[in-house]
C-alpha cells in the first residue's frame, strides 16, 4: 500500500515570517490562491471581473473579486489596481469599476482610445450586468455575478491553465505572472519579499532505481508537506522537473530562512512508502529576499537559484541564503 508516515505531528502554518498587512483597495480581492478568496471585511465575493483576451495573451483568465462598496482602477500605471504596463493602446489611467448600491459601472477616465462595453463606446460611466464584455484599449474583460453558471466555467479553465497536471501546484508560467507582479507591489509599496527555490536532491537515481511512477508519488507527497506549512497568500509552484518555487510577500529573508529549515527539516524526516518500497528524501533550499541592488524579479529569482546552487554544492540537504545582498 503506497502511504507516507511523518514521524512528528502536523503543526500550524508559521506566521513568524510575516512583516505586516498587505496594502490594497477595500472591497475587492485579486484571486491568487485558494484560500485567498476572503474579502477584506469577511463579506462574501458578489461579482467578477476575468481577463480574456489580450493581445500578447498576457495575465489571461486572471480574476478580481469584488464586493459592495469596490473601486478597481484599470490602467498603465502601477498604482492602478489592474496594471498592464506593456500595453500601449491602454491610457495611464484609463476606467474604473465602482459597485455601489447593487450596481456595477464602468467609468472612462479621459482614455484615448475609450472604454466600451459589448463593442459600444461609452460616454462617461455604463452599468455593467452578469455575462457583459469590457474593453479598455486591445484588453478584453468578462464581467459575471458571482452566481452565473458561467462564472463556473472561466474558473475550471483558468485552474486547468495556471495548474501543473501532477502536483497541482502552480505551473512555471503563473509562477511567473506572481513573481512579476508580487515585485512590482514590493517595489511600489516598498514592502518585503523573499524567494525560495526547493530542489530534490538525487532525484534521477530514485527515477532510475524505482522508476518514474515512484518519482512521481514522490513528487506528489513532496508538494503535501510543503503546502501544508504554507500561508493562503504564499505561491507555490513547480517550476522545473524537480524543482519548486515558493513567492513570499512580506517576508524577509531571515524569514524565508526560517521557513525553509522548517521544510527541509519536516521532508528530512517524512518516510516515504511506496509499492513496499520506502524512501527516504531530502531536499535543497536556495533563499533570496528583494533588496536595493535587485532591481527585477528575474534577478530575485538569480539570487535563489545561486544560493540553491550553494546548497548542493555543500552536500545537499540544507538551507543556503544568498549572500550577494
Amino acid at each position: 500500500m503506497n502511504g507516507r508516515r511523518e514521524r512528528d505531528s502536523p503543526e500550524r502554518p508559521s506566521t513568524d515570517q510575516q512583516t505586516g498587512p498587505s496594502p490594497g483597495h477595500a472591497g475587492w480581492t485579486e484571486v491568487v490562491n485558494e484560500g485567498a478568496l476572503e474579502g477584506y471585511d469577511g463579506a462574501p465575493p458578489e461579482a467578477n471581473v476575468i481577463l480574456i483576451s489580450h493581445p500578447e495573451d498576457e495575465l489571461l483568465g486572471r480574476r478580481w473579486q469584488l464586493r459592495s462598496g469596490a473601486v478597481l482602477e484599470i490602467g498603465r500605471s502601477s498604482r492602478c489596481d489592474v496594471s498592464l504596463p506593456d500595453t500601449m493602446s491602454v491610457s495611464r489611467t484609463h476606467a474604473r469599476l465602482k459597485f455601489e448600491q447593487g450596481q456595477v459601472r464602468l467609468e472612462d477616465l479621459s482614455s484615448t482610445n475609450g472604454t466600451y462595453i459589448n463593442d459600444e463606446r461609452i460616454q462617461g460611466t455604463g452599468r455593467l450586468t452578469s455575462g457583459d464584455r469590457f474593453q479598455v484599449g486591445t484588453v478584453h474583460f468578462k464581467f459575471l455575478q458571482e452566481f452565473d453558471v458561467e462564472n463556473a466555467y472561466y474558473e475550471t479553465l483558468y485552474q486547468l491553465a495556471v495548474r501543473d497536471g501532477l502536483t497541482e501546484t502552480f505551473n512555471k508560467r503563473k509562477f511567473d505572472e506572481e513573481l512579476e507582479r508580487e515585485f512590482q507591489r514590493s517595489s511600489r509599496y516598498d514592502r518585503a519579499l523573499s524567494l525560495v527555490l526547493v530542489d530534490l536532491d538525487h532525484f534521477k537515481a530514485v527515477n532510475d532505481t524505482h522508476g518514474h511512477l515512484c518519482g512521481d508519488y514522490v513528487l506528489q507527497e513532496v508538494t503535501k508537506i510543503v503546502s501544508r506549512h504554507l500561508r493562503p497568500e504564499q505561491t507555490f509552484a513547480r517550476v522545473g522537473g524537480e524543482e519548486f518555487a515558493i513567492l513570499s510577500p512580506e517576508t524577509t529573508l531571515d524569514g524565508a530562512a526560517r521557513l525553509a529549515e522548517k521544510l527541509r527539516s519536516k521532508i528530512a524526516a517524512g518516510v516515504f512508502e511506496f509499492a513496499g518500497i520506502e524512501l527516504s528524501v531530502t531536499c535543497s533550499f536556495g533563499a533570496a529576499a528583494k533588496t536595493a541592488d535587485i532591481s527585477s524579479a528575474a534577478a530575485l529569482y538569480e539570487a535563489a537559484d545561486r544560493a540553491l546552487y550553494r546548497a548542493k554544492a555543500g552536500g545537499r540537504d540544507r538551507v543556503c541564503g544568498d549572500d550577494s545582498g
